[in-house]
């Protein structure tokens, strides 16, 4: 399956020039800038308005692309492929271009509320909740696999948290195209949250969104990563030799069945992973409606890393790993 990419545009040095009281002094296109509201390694968003509609935007921008007309012409047939993508949990792409300094900027649905990373710093989520959301990021991503898109970055900072409590996914392909405008080697994606075979280098499929899926699923009732360490070494063994702890060994309060879901989506082999979102999100949502059979508190996220650290340990301990 060919690995589209979502361009996630940045803003230039008028950007930069902005005062801490968020005065505007920037305009890409019709687009006003208004504030910023997020900073990334390898691109910027901007609170942003629509001068000729009045519509609030996210404006997503990144560094000069190379001025090679060919370049240009496959981010935005790249571009318009994304934009097809039409789901409920997905943010909207509602633009694209090129601004006269030669970098490419996205203009997406503004959504009001948390990242999902946000929302995690404050504890785990009940298991009914998780379930529903990840069931709906299920969903969202077979309807880009079905166009032929796979994200490439499915992490809990990728995953907006609307004021109304709903999910979205946003930034497809953000990673690859962080590393083909800086003109790096370095593997793509967030490594806690990659599939083996993305860790290797090797071709994506749908299952490597599934199981960077299941790793969110796995944080969110449990506080923490089924594979974490120091290290980029230690996580990439973890990875790709670890057996993962069972979130209900971490979380008393999660059913047993849903174990064994979160489990076949952290599968090393993906042909033993679900075939499609649809299939996950059809064993999710089950779970999703039924009734917590033991009151429980949310466990902190610190405290539940914390509690099984010692067995972790044990288990995943690593010959030779650097510090």
């Amino acid at each position: 399956m060919p690995h589209w990419i979502l361009l996630a545009p940045r803003l230039d040095s008028t950007f930069e020039s902005m005062g801490s009281e968020g005065a505007v002094t920037m305009q890409v296109g019709r687009y006003e800038i208004l504030e910023t509201i997020g900073r990334g390694a390898s691109s910027r968003v901007a609170k942003a308005c629509d001068t000729l509609i009045g519509r609030t935007v996210a404006l997503k921008t990144f560094p000069e692309g190379p001025i090679d007309p060919a370049w240009r012409e496959r981010f935005l047939s790249e571009a318009r492929v994304l934009g097809k993508l039409s789901h409920a949990a997905i943010v909207d792409l509602y633009d694209v271009g090129i601004d006269d300094a030669g970098g490419p900027y996205l203009v997406m649905q503004y959504v009001s509320g948390k990242s999902l990373d946000q929302v995690l710093a404050k504890g785990t989520i009940p298991f009914q909740k998780a379930c529903a959301w990840a069931g709906d990021l299920a969903e969202a991503l077979a309807c880009a696999h079905r166009n032929r898109v796979i994200h490439g970055d499915v992490k809990p900072a990728n995953v907006l948290v609307s004021d109304e409590g709903r999910v979205k996914l946003s930034d497809f392909g953000i990673a690859g195209v962080a590393m083909r405008l800086s003109g790096t080697g370095q593997v793509l994606g967030t490594p806690a949250y990659m599939s083996p075979e993305q860790f290797m280098g090797r071709p994506l499929s749908n299952r490597s969104d599934l199981f960077s899926l299941g790793v969110v699923l796995y944080e969110m009732v449990t506080g923490q990563r089924p594979f974490d360490g120091e290290t980029l070494k230690e996580v990439g063994a973890q990875i790709l030799s670890a057996t993962a702890l069972p979130p209900s060994r971490v979380n008393r309060a999660i059913p047993q069945g849903l174990d064994g879901i979160i489990l076949r989506c952290l599968a090393k082999n993906p042909e033993v992973r679900y075939a499609s979102g649809e299939e996950l999100a059809g064993e999710l949502f089950p779970l999703a409606r039924r009734k917590m059979e033991t009151p429980a508190e949310p466990v902190p996220a610190r405290e539940s890393a914390q509690a099984v650290a010692p067995r972790r340990r044990r288990l995943f301990g690593l010959a030779g790993a650097t510090k």
